[in-house]
């Protein structure tokens, strides 16, 4: 009886580790998806204060609220005349949403071109593309490239001349 009853606990206790080492499995599957989760967050971390800010800017009664929100450093005072004009064209639309998302790869993202012999490229490095959809009868939708300031601060990238130490990077292979 005593040698049945141990062969019976030996079942039941490797049954039980069994149960044990697939909770233990499924937690770490668990974790690690967690952490995967984590990590976009992160990567996307301070869109929410962009998209905010986007916002509010976009219903002043002036463009200079919005045009704080590109990141202007180098740009020629002729694209900042330009980004003025297509503001004022979006100026106190309503917005229904904005969304941020992994960069396409698109050529207007790079913002890598030659015009009248001088090299362009962006104000900032991009990372992500914002997407604002108006609360308009077409569903009008405007896209941005947007990058992140050294503080972490999410900035709309624009057009600046490249000087030439950064023109060998830009013309590098992507």
């Amino acid at each position: 009886m005593n040698l049945a009853r141990v062969h019976l606990s030996i079942h039941t206790v490797i049954a039980l580790l069994k149960k044990v080492l697939i909770s233990c499995l499924l937690v770490q599957v668990s974790l690690v998806l967690l952490a995967c989760d984590r990590s976009e967050v992160a990567r996307y971390k301070g869109t929410k204060a962009l998209a905010e800010e986007f916002r509010i800017a976009s219903q002043a009664e002036t463009v200079e609220p919005m045009l704080a929100l590109y990141a202007l450093e180098g740009t020629e005072k002729q694209t900042i005349r330009m980004l003025k004009e297509a503001i004022e064209y979006e100026l106190n639309l309503p917005i229904a949403s904005i969304q941020f998302e992994p960069l396409t790869g698109a050529p207007e993202e790079r913002i890598d071109y030659v015009h009248d012999g001088v090299a362009y490229g962006p104000s900032l490095e991009p990372r992500l593309r914002m997407r604002v959809l108006y609360a308009l009868e077409d569903q009008f939708t405007s896209l941005y490239t947007v990058g992140q300031l050294p503080d972490g601060t999410w900035r709309i990238v624009c057009a600046r001349p490249i000087v030439k130490s950064d023109f060998s990077a830009a013309i590098a292979p992507r």
